[in-house]
């Protein structure tokens, strides 16, 4: 009986690492596997919005930092706000992003952020709304603007919180 009470003594804090306390955003209960794909957990939610991340598989994406915590996201309009604003939104400092994970559209692979080319102002919706969609190629942003439109497309290097004003209509950082 005392080894079954020090053993949870030991895990306690583990396993209470993740919950959500209110104040702090909560981290991935697992980081990203080997081959840099997200391991969404049903216990996941957006550090933006609160959503439950695993019900938006088209959709959810995650941000890795350098000491391997991992932020998943409903979706890509919330992972960019925090890749932004890390300060802000995660509690940490742009020196520590390593890595931003979106599924591109078409095939659903989940792909590095900074080599997608995101579309703003077509007719998909996502979790919150308008969705910034990701798309790989040049071939793709043609055909995903024949099927669904897109007013604006950008990549990640390139988005500021005047030119997210100018796409949305809406202050990024609060």
């Amino acid at each position: 009986m005392a080894l079954l009470f020090t053993i949870s003594l030991v895990l306690l804090p583990v396993a209470g690492a993740h919950a959500f306390d209110g104040k702090h955003p909560q981290t991935g209960l697992k980081p990203l596997d080997e081959n840099r794909q997200m391991q969404v957990s049903p216990g996941d939610r957006c550090p933006v919005c609160g959503m439950t991340v695993i019900q938006y598989p088209k959709f959810n994406c995650a941000i890795q930092l350098k000491n391997a915590t991992t932020y998943y996201f409903c979706t890509t309009g919330c992972m960019i706000r925090s890749w932004m604003h890390p300060e802000i939104y995660l509690g940490t400092s742009k020196n520590m992003l390593e890595r931003p994970i979106v599924r591109e559209y078409f095939s659903g692979r989940q792909i590095d952020a900074r080599d997608a080319i995101l579309v703003y102002g077509s007719d998909v919706i996502g979790p919150m709304g308008p969705a910034l969609v990701p798309v790989l190629t040049e071939r793709h942003l043609e055909v995903f603007k024949k099927r669904h439109g897109g007013k604006t497309q950008v990549f990640l290097k390139d988005l500021n919180d005047d030119r997210w004003y100018e796409m949305t209509g809406r202050k990024i950082a609060k």
